[in-house]
């Protein structure tokens, strides 16, 4: 072994004996040291910002543990029922649960040889919809679209709105439509978007004059200004919103969300809504369903009967 190597070896061993938490007792950290520190060896951990949260977590693991007078032994510290009732009665209500039970649940099995461990099965991610906006908070936004400090704002605002809620365009799309891309004939108006997922949108009525006016008075300018074709552009716009005290922010997604809320309420056809949606199927929707008014029993008895 080279000098070099000897050193940075040495200063890995080293960094866990001058390592003091936060907030704890010297004599707890006393009876619990032994065991954080024989982990930390076994896992190798070098003192790094990742390795210190690791450390930080299996120390108050060990303190609940001692404190609940167990003893600290990996197997029974890391046992995946000691672990769930640490998560549940040891730390407080909040995101932090969820960190705690992640890195335990990925050290606990390399520390462990008999703890009842077993393989997770991969997860599978769930898309998440963003959560629509009330009533009551659209039409606050509503208010805060036309009350922009300039004239630019309100534009962006007033489109953000009537292509987010009026046709379900969120980040993706809102920010491209022109006055070539709105079609206001035959009494309905479209909007056609691009990819992903080109396709041509009807616009809902009570949103269908703001639109037209937009349109009109767009030029040679996207609907929401300017002819920025930045990636982010919707998500800048939105964010440059002002909106009053109380009031939410403004958000594409949002906007779609509660657009697609509003045609569920309708009735509207699944095959339909997820063509004018852009999605391959509606598997999404079913994060929504919770926040469709529910109809009267007798209402819901005759459109089950397909009677109306």
């Amino acid at each position: 072994m080279d000098k070099a190597t000897g050193a940075v070896r040495q200063s890995r061993d080293d960094w866990f004996a001058t390592y003091r938490p936060e907030g704890l007792d010297s004599a707890t950290w006393a009876a619990a040291r032994p065991f954080v520190g024989e982990c930390a060896k076994r896992l190798r951990l070098d003192g790094g910002a990742s390795s210190l949260r690791v450390v930080r977590v299996l120390t108050r693991l060990a303190a609940w543990a001692a404190g609940e007078g167990l003893a600290l032994g990996a197997e029974l510290v890391l046992d995946p029922d000691t672990v769930e009732r640490f998560v549940a009665m040891g730390l407080p209500v909040g995101r932090s649960r969820a960190t705690y039970r992640a890195t335990l649940r990925r050290v606990g099995p390399l520390l462990t040889s008999r703890a009842p461990w077993e393989p997770r099965p991969a997860t599978v991610a769930r898309r998440q919809v963003a959560l629509p906006y009330t009533a009551a908070e659209l039409d606050g936004l509503r208010v805060d679209a036309v009350a922009q400090p300039t004239d630019a704002r309100k534009r962006a605002a007033r489109a953000l709105l009537a292509l987010g809620v009026g046709a379900g365009l969120d980040g993706r799309w809102v920010a491209r439509v022109s006055a070539v891309d709105v079609d206001a004939g035959d009494g309905v108006v479209l909007v056609r978007v691009g990819e992903p997922a080109a396709r041509v949108v009807p616009v809902l009525a009570r949103w269908e004059d703001e639109v037209i006016d937009l349109t009109a008075t767009a030029g040679d300018e996207f609907l929401v200004g300017g002819q920025s074709t930045a990636r982010n552009r919707a998500g800048a716009l939105a964010a440059s919103i002002v909106v009053a005290h109380g009031h939410p922010r403004i958000s594409a997604s949002r906007l779609r969300s509660t657009w697609l809320v509003t045609h569920l309420g309708m009735g509207t056809r699944l095959p339909e809504l997820a063509r004018a949606a852009g999605l391959q199927g509606v598997t999404v929707l079913s994060d929504l369903l919770e926040f469709v008014p529910a109809l009267d029993d007798g209402l819901a008895i005759e459109m089950l009967r397909g009677a109306r």
